[in-house]
């Protein structure tokens, strides 16, 4: 796609304006950027020119002729495909039926051509990770990372003219990242334009040749990197609007943590395969973050620890007491809270308000009446809503017409009307803008100083870096190093994970 334009394209959701008479576009095959905070509008735009919504007004011009684009049909005959932010794949079928789906190829003018469909699927998933998913998996066995792997594969497989990623990162390990990005170098020498969504602004200077800027709907920005410099101080006051200073995170002074009492101890918990005798202790107050390459079993130990897996082996203690449990209500009842990694699947009931998204966890608590009162709810929800910035901030709003980091927002801030005793943070800000990123972990360290014990596993060295105590590194279900405060650091945390592997 040589020339592609929108101009003065609006969209409002009701009461609600979502984009404003937003302006992009580029010419020739171009990797194009779009950044801006949470309910800005970019994921929006991305839907409206994948033709999954319509657009109030505007048009779209694309090498040189003036097009239409009111439906997913109109978007694929223009070449145009969208890996979803909130993923369009089905749990109960396979890798390669999910990838292919809509878009099987024949075996003559009848009959699918399964074998090829599944030799050009394993093409795909080859030159983004080789040799890591099995076109036979089932979608729902993936972690949340695949997962995203697949839905990008399902774009490619369309063979696109432009392609749009809608926060397709988020999910990913930095070395998934890394392969992404030659894979994008290597579809624009092909031919291939793309949009590229993110949250990270770093993958932007990295990866972008173009960028546009949306705030409150409207483009506020556009800078060209072949002839302005690489510099995230340009973008930062173009998302923010210049209010914000905050973007470099302070590392916390080391705490004095002597005196504390250990609140979660392990003694050789095993799980499966995925678990392999992890011992530790973590004190009152600590921020432990769970390092390692991908996979290595970070996310099943905060499944135990929030007792949405079983101990099948060894022992986990909770405040000097044995803790046995199969579910997540006992850790809820133990103020034990998580912050899930799948945000669809497990954070949200996405058909229904954000106070019902909020307070719902209130019924699991024994000491509640089995009747609220609903000025005291709608109490509550408006202070989270003030509290974490959610956008647009109306209680009754259905959670699904959210953008992906106010979705977010909901799932972290519902654990905010309680007092609690220990936080599990399953990567909390993927998808989140970077002003809210920083709000809520300054949000952390203050529950953090008042005794809230929390215990975060983040696809972000820097957010590990910058705001824990230690660090664990795992390496096939084992903690097999531990990296102190003033050791944290960007090259430990790499060597560390990568030296394991290579001893492995």
């Amino acid at each position: 796609m040589n020339l592609f334009e929108a101009n003065n394209i609006s969209k409002r959701f009701g009461g609600v304006v979502a984009l404003i008479d937003a302006e992009f576009g580029f010419s020739g095959c171009k990797i194009c950027g779009l950044v801006g905070a949470n309910g800005s509008g970019k994921t929006t735009f991305a839907r409206i020119c994948a033709g999954l919504i319509n657009k109030d007004s505007g048009n779209f011009y694309i090498d040189g002729e003036t097009k239409d684009i009111n439906s997913p049909f109109d978007a694929e005959k223009l070449g145009i495909a969208l890996a979803h932010q909130n993923l369009s794949l089905i749990p109960d079928l396979t890798v390669w039926e999910n990838i292919c789906l809509g878009h099987e190829l024949r075996k003559g003018k009848i009959f699918p051509g399964n074998k090829n469909s599944m030799d050009l699927s394993i093409e795909i998933l080859n030159d983004l990770v080789p040799g890591e998913i099995s076109i036979n998996s089932k979608i729902s066995t993936l972690n949340p990372a695949q997962k995203q792997i697949v839905e990008i594969a399902k774009a490619l497989y369309r063979k696109p003219k432009l392609l749009i990623l809608d926060e397709s990162t988020a999910a990913l390990e930095y070395f998934h990242v890394e392969k992404l990005f030659e894979k994008i170098k290597q579809l624009k020498e092909d031919g291939m334009s793309i949009i590229f969504i993110s949250h990270r602004l770093w993958e932007i200077i990295k990866i972008c040749d173009l960028l546009y800027v949306f705030r409150n709907g409207k483009t506020v920005g556009k800078i060209d990197f072949e002839k302005e410099p690489r510099d995230e101080n340009l973008i930062v006051p173009l998302i923010t609007g210049g209010d914000f200073c905050g973007i470099n995170y302070i590392k916390k002074e080391k705490k004095n943590l002597i005196e504390k009492n250990v609140i979660i101890r392990f003694d050789e918990v095993s799980y499966r395969n995925k678990l392999n005798k992890v011992s530790f202790e973590i004190k009152k107050g600590e921020i432990v973050g769970i390092g390692g390459l991908h996979g290595q079993g970070q996310e099943e130990l905060i499944m135990a620890l929030s007792g949405a897996v079983p101990v099948e082996s060894g022992k986990y203690y909770f405040e000097g007491k044995e803790f046995r449990s199969r579910h997540t209500l006992n850790a809820i009842r133990k103020g034990i809270y998580l912050v899930p990694g799948d945000r669809q699947k497990d954070g949200l009931f996405n058909n229904h308000s954000i106070l019902r998204n909020i307070i719902y966890p209130r019924f699991t608590l024994k000491k509640e009446r089995l009747f609220l009162k609903l000025k005291n709810l709608y109490k509550i929800t408006g202070d989270i809503i003030k509290k974490i910035s959610i956008n647009p901030p109306e209680s009754e709003m259905t959670v699904k017409n959210l953008s992906g980091g106010n979705q977010q927002k909901v799932v972290f801030g519902r654990w905010l009307q309680f007092q609690p005793k220990v936080i599990l943070l399953n990567d909390p800000t993927k998808g989140v803008d970077i002003e809210t990123k920083d709000s809520l972990y300054r949000i952390v360290n203050e529950l953090s100083l008042k005794g809230t014990t929390v215990i975060l596993y983040s696809s972000s060295n820097e957010e590990i870096i910058c705001n824990c105590d230690r660090v664990f590194i795992m390496f096939e279900g084992k903690i097999v190093e531990e990296i102190e405060h003033e050791d944290i650091c960007e090259d430990k945390l790499i060597k560390s994970s990568l030296r394991v592997g290579e001893k492995g």
